[in-house]
């Protein structure tokens, strides 16, 4: 998600208003971006974990979907709750050039630029059923809901009545270093700009991953995109309830397509008038790919959205309360049915992401998740799948991905220091 981002504004973002955008003067737009990229950077610098973290983190990602395996090991929690709950709390700060993940009884609310706090917690609501909790809170200076919100319409606006060779020849010139760390990975293969008769820009971007140009320098990170990216495919629609469609991504074979339509630095439905875009949205999709010898995924997921847009908040609740269609081998597909969609009954899986801003504090990026697991073979089975995914990826590819990561937006802070010198 954040390379995402990091991707899309490379692209849009060499229009001269952007940089301004970060906050109400150029000092404090300079300080605004320094605060939310440079603490994103830091976020991924030589990252390192204390020994119980490190522990920890191990049994958890290996036993996500079977929680009963670690629910009462004393080597993954820092609290045992007397309601059935376990916790772990872990601190991460940057000091001496590198970013220490540590599993502590407790950590404070971040409160410099970068520095995060995460809490995991694990109820057990009867012999087989889970609920998991996560929150994860990361500083982000002090850039506000609303700065935020001027920097995506600048972003947006920076497209429209616009070349697709002219927005180009900006990125590349207002984002030189942005361009360089992310062409290791990505290119732009295509961009497409049309204008129409109510003055709204269809914006198509179409970019590759090339796993390839990334192998001498990062060889792990490579590898693992190389064996887990390419066979993966993926298509995503977020609609109104009128059945207006707003954006639409889709990606097979190392290649992302990403459309939206803007007027005037808003977004406006995919076709007809333009108008506000609803509070609330629905997003469908699919997904795919290959881990070990199987095909796994999901087709016709369904989810609720909510734009989160108040003063203070910028952000989207998601709610999954439909269970899709599952993609699995055909050996174990007659295991299924209740255990899979227990996740989907009410309430249903929540994931929130939103900035949230307060007067004389740091402002907080938050994530918060919370899903219920019933245990089952297919559960088991597919926790070994996704254990092998991440046991492919903890090591020197994870290593790498944080140092591409670290890099990327060290130079999205570089360049919009220079745009707003």
């Amino acid at each position: 998600m954040a390379l995402l981002m990091a991707i899309v504004m490379a692209t849009l973002a060499g229009c001269r208003d952007v940089g301004p955008a970060f906050g109400p003067t150029v000092p404090a737009a300079r300080a605004n971006a320094e605060g939310l990229f440079g603490g994103i950077a830091e976020r991924f610098t030589n990252v390192q974990r204390n020994p119980k973290f490190t522990v920890a983190r191990g049994k958890l990602g290996k036993n996500a979907l079977t929680p009963s395996a670690i629910f009462n090991d004393t080597a993954v929690w820092t609290a045992t709750g007397t309601d059935n709950t376990r916790t772990v709390t872990v601190e991460g700060s940057f000091a001496n050039n590198r970013y220490l993940f540590a599993a502590k009884p407790d950590a404070a609310i971040p409160h410099i630029a970068g520095d995060s706090r995460h809490l995991m917690v694990l109820k057990r609501l009867n012999d087989d059923e889970y609920e998991w909790f996560t929150n994860v809170d990361i500083a982000a200076g002090a850039i506000t809901a609303n700065d935020m919100k001027n920097v995506v319409a600048a972003l947006m606006k920076s497209a429209e009545h616009r070349t697709p060779a002219a927005v180009r020849e900006d990125y590349r010139a207002g984002f030189p270093r942005t361009t360089a760390a992310l062409g290791r990975l990505f290119s732009l293969d295509s961009l497409k700009l049309v204008r129409d008769a109510d003055s709204a820009t269809t914006i198509t971007l179409g970019i590759r991953l090339d796993p390839d140009r990334l192998r001498s320098a990062m060889p792990a990170f490579a590898e693992y995109l190389a064996k887990y990216s390419t066979e993966s495919r993926y298509r995503a629609v977020v609609t109104d309830k009128r059945g207006g469609r707003w954006i639409e991504m889709s990606g097979e074979k190392n290649f992302m397509t990403l459309k939206l339509r803007t007027r005037d630095g808003h977004f406006a439905p995919l076709s007809g008038p333009p108008r506000e875009i609803p509070r609330d949205l629905l997003l469908q999709s699919d997904f795919t790919t290959k881990i070990m010898l199987f095909h796994v995924g999901y087709s016709k997921m369904l989810s609720e959205v909510t734009l989160l847009d108040s003063e203070h908040e910028r952000g989207w609740l998601v709610r999954f309360t439909h269970e899709p269609e599952w993609q699995l081998p055909p050996t174990v597909g007659f295991f299924i049915r209740t255990p899979l969609r227990r996740p989907f009954e009410s309430p249903g899986g929540v994931f929130r992401l939103a900035l949230l801003d307060s007067p004389g504090k740091q402002t907080i990026i938050g994530r918060r998740t919370s899903a219920t697991v019933q245990e089952s073979t297919i559960l088991r089975f597919l926790n070994r799948l996704s254990g092998t995914a991440m046991g492919d990826f903890v090591g020197k590819a994870e290593a790498e991905e944080n140092r591409f990561s670290a890099d990327t937006f060290n130079a999205m802070r570089l360049d919009t220091r220079s745009l707003l010198q």
